[in-house]
């Protein structure tokens, strides 16, 4: 079983390069009036679940498809 401080790496690290890329790209978009404010927190959630769903899957074991 992969230990509990790597996995909260892992499902940290997965979430990233999502988190950069709307951090840069959606305010301008949500400024100019092309997207709705409330797509950045909805961002911000999503990738939370995405986080504790690779950190959860990680630790199963090898037994479970």
């Amino acid at each position: 079983m992969i230990p509990r401080r790597v996995r909260l790496r892992v499902g940290l690290s997965s979430t990233l390069p999502v988190l950069a890329v709307a951090a840069l790209a959606l305010p301008p978009l949500a400024l100019a009036g092309l997207l709705p404010w409330s797509v950045l927190p909805a961002v911000a959630l999503a990738q939370a679940l995405q986080a504790c769903l690779v950190f959860h899957r990680l630790g199963r074991g090898a037994n479970h498809p």
